[in-house]
Formats: C-alpha cells, structure tokens, sequence
C-alpha cells in the first residue's frame, strides 16, 4: 500500500509544473477576463504598467442583433524580442465577468481570423501602431461601454509582464431595428475558418433586402467582387474561392431593399492547414490511467516467495557417534 502511495505522489509532482506553469511565449487566442491580463503569465498583482497607448473606436449608435464593428489601435508598441503582443476586448476592467459576451455581445469574428475576444498578434520589429478589429453582433437595447487591454513581456523576457487599459471607454446606445432595414437575419452566423484549397459557399440569410453585392479582399489587398445569387425566401449564396496559404480573407455585403441600404462590416475568414489538436486536460488523464493499469499489472505479477522450510535434522551413525 505504501509502494502505491509513493507512486501516486511522484506522479502528481511530475504532472504538477505543467499544470501550473506559467506562459511566456503567449496561451493562444481565446476568451478570457482581464485578470488574464496577469494571470495567465503570474501573478496579475505583479503586473507592471505598459507604456503602450490604447484607443478604440466603433459607431457610437448600433442596432439591437445586427452586426457592428470596433477598432482597437494600439500605440508606442511594448513586445518582447518575439514581437508578441496581447489583446483584449472588454466589457469591463473589474477582473471577472467583464468579456463582451457577459455584457449580451456576441463576437461573430475578428480580424486575426477567430472569434474570440483575446487575440496574440505579432508586431513586426520596428512597427509602433497596430490594430485589432471585432465585428459584433449588437445585444438588447439599453446602454453599453466596452473597454480594450494590452498584455506583453519586456524586451529581454525578464521580469514581470506589462498590462495596459484604455483610458475611457467607449459608450454606445443599441437602438430597436428600424421595421424596413435591410439587414442580415438575427441567426446568420458567418463562417470563420476554412482549409486550403477549399472553396467556401456562403449562404446569406437575410431580412427586407431585394438585391445583394458582395466584396471581398486577401486582408490588406485589393478589393473584387462576388455574384450573389438567390436562394429563395430571403436567403443569398456567393463564392469566396479557394486560399493557397494561409492568409485571412475579409468579405462584406452592401443589403438594398426600401430603406436606407446597409453595408456590413467586414467579416474576417482564416485559412489554414488541417490541423491536429490535443486536449491536455484528457491526455493527463488517459496518462495517469495508464500509469494506474502498469501499477497493477506489475504488482498482478509478482509473486510471494514462501518462507524457507525447516528442514528435517540428520542424525549421524552409531558408528561415526561411538568414533
């Protein structure tokens, strides 16, 4: 029992750094609160303050469920020698529950290809602006602020990480739906990742649109354009063709029908390799099951040694006695 024991315990000392340790070179895009902002690297108490200037823009009047975008501009870029740097969208700076998603926003994609509202980008050496962009699909009417932060190492890697925060936020009224907009359905949800060398269909559905022009564009190319083409009851399909590198392919709609014509954001695409992923938390535990099914092999196949017989005296001959 007490081999057992000793087993479990090395075990879990072995597992324990990698639990526990921290993330110098990032932990990946993904939807975090602002206490990651320090706790994903140490202790978030320890942070020191970036120099990096933080700004957001995005229209101060949206409609309830449509699409809206917001523009994050980081200034006076702080990375370490990887050029990596984080960025967070927030609904608040409290620590916890401040996501946009906990203020009823939806994040339908950013410009890095994902939808998250935690990006890790890489600044080139020598850039000092860089900008990150969400399109959002817009929650009940009311009120809202939403907030943006920056996470990064020092230059050389040392010392304690770096965490900045925009100095207001921005404010914006989410308004009813005016009864004749042109607009996208509440449930369309667009594709925001594709292999390479697939071609996408995109199938549009839409509310009091007669006629729908596409664009898109390889992030930062030249603008063309996409036939759409009818799909019955409100619905459009268009093709986006086929990435042969991995790059982000931007599109957007202009929607006409009796009011105003409206022009959605640009949506971000990311194209990449099929990819295998691991789930760490299921490969410790399938780890630690095998280590538990060796154990009780092992000690299955040990054998007890019997303890020794007492063997039986010999007495010498009369003889040999009497010599």
């Amino acid at each position: 029992m007490k081999r057992i024991l000793v087993v479990i315990m090395v075990s879990a000392l072995l597992m324990a750094p990698s639990f526990g340790a921290a993330n110098p070179n990032g932990v990946g895009d993904g939807t975090f609160d602002a206490q990651c902002g320090g706790a994903c690297h140490g202790d978030a108490d320890m942070n020191r303050t970036s120099a990096s200037t933080v700004t957001l823009e995005m229209a101060s009047v949206v409609y309830e469920g449509l699409l809206t975008s917001v523009s994050v501009t980081v200034t006076d870029v702080q990375t370490t020698s990887s050029g990596m740097l984080g960025v967070f969208l927030l609904s608040d700076v409290s620590g916890s529950g401040d996501t946009p998603q906990d203020d009823g926003w939806t994040i339908v994609s950013n410009s890095e290809g994902g939808s998250q509202n935690y990006v890790e980008v890489v600044v080139p050496s020598g850039v000092m602006q860089h900008t990150v962009e969400w399109t959002l699909r817009a929650p009940a009417v009311g009120t809202y602020d939403l907030h943006a932060s920056v996470h990064h190492g020092a230059e050389d890697g040392n010392g304690a990480p770096f965490f900045g925060v925009s100095a207001a936020p921005i404010s914006v009224e989410v308004q009813p739906v005016p009864v004749d907009l042109p607009r996208l359905s509440d449930g369309f949800q667009p594709p925001v990742l594709r292999t390479l060398g697939e071609a996408t269909t995109v199938r549009l559905t839409t509310t009091s649109v007669d006629d729908v022009q596409v664009e898109w564009r390889v992030a930062g190319g030249t603008v063309q354009s996409a036939t759409a083409t009818p799909d019955g009851d409100g619905a459009w399909t268009f093709d986006i063709p086929a990435s042969l590198e991995p790059v982000v392919v931007e599109w957007r709609v202009h929607l006409e029908g009796d009011g105003p014509t409206q022009t959605t954001p640009w949506l971000a695409l990311q194209s990449e390799a099929s990819s295998f992923t691991v789930d760490e938390t299921t490969a410790y535990v399938q780890s630690f099951a095998m280590l538990m099914a060796f154990m009780v092999a092992f000690m299955a196949l040990q054998r007890r040694v019997p303890p020794p017989i007492d063997q039986p005296k010999i007495l010498p001959f009369p003889d040999e006695v009497m010599g």
